[in-house]
């Protein structure tokens, strides 16, 4: 009896094995036919859209005030193919496992968060992040960002987070912007922004806390790149 039992356990697992590995098989294909429609159909057409907009600018110039409001429109048109492109990156991401880059430990870092925000922080990611930053650059710029969610959470009670990290040739960026309670003024922002600040400086970059509108807190952190790196 004990050995049928055995049998049976072992048979029983191996089925809950394999349906867990078919449910994660279901997972990845979804999150790939998703990235894809995201990246060959609705890229394309706001970058149509934002073209057809400019194509209309040129007729405008005696309108400025209108030319304005449509330059606005194509302003957000390529901010939002830029978010896209980022949640496209994301869903592959997090299909790799083994993925140590700097763009997979920035997804970790803000889904880490989400439990104790209760949502997760909207992330933008912008440049060569994997190849383009130094170690040394990267732990600084993960550790800025792991105690900006925390403050967000435990100190402005936020709702919400927008991050953003971007590279350029000679420049890392972070920012970090919430809709909590405003603690630009207030002693615990104050020794969070010596700490952030000290990282910065190690970095010969700088940091900053101001208000964001309606509420909130907009943290900004920077670092020069060396020519060489």
């Amino acid at each position: 009896m004990i050995g049928s039992f055995a049998d049976q356990a072992a048979v029983a697992l191996e089925i809950a094995d394999r349906r867990h590995d078919a449910e994660e098989v279901l997972v990845l294909n979804d999150r790939d036919r998703i990235a894809r429609d995201l990246h060959d159909v609705t890229i394309q057409r706001l970058f149509a859209n934002g073209l057809s907009l400019q194509a209309v600018l040129a007729r405008l110039a005696d309108r400025p005030e209108v030319a304005s409001r449509v330059q606005g429109v194509v302003d957000d048109l390529d901010g939002t193919i830029k978010m896209v492109r980022s949640t496209v990156y994301a869903l592959r991401e997090r299909e790799s496992p083994g993925g140590a880059g700097l763009r997979a430990k920035l997804l970790a870092e803000t889904d880490r968060a989400a439990a104790s925000l209760g949502c997760t922080p909207a992330l933008r990611m912008t440049g060569l992040l994997d190849t383009a930053v130094p170690a040394g650059h990267a732990d600084h710029l993960l550790a800025v960002l792991r105690e900006a969610l925390a403050n967000a959470a435990r100190h402005a009670h936020a709702t919400a987070v927008e991050v953003t990290a971007e590279v350029t040739d000679s420049e890392l960026r972070l920012r970090v912007a919430d809709n909590g309670r405003s603690i630009a003024q207030d002693v615990t922002s104050r020794s969070v922004l010596a700490n952030l600040q000290q990282r910065a400086a190690q970095l010969a970059g700088t940091c900053t806390l101001t208000p964001n509108q309606p509420t909130g807190t907009i943290l900004e952190w920077t670092a020069p790149l060396a020519a060489d790196e």
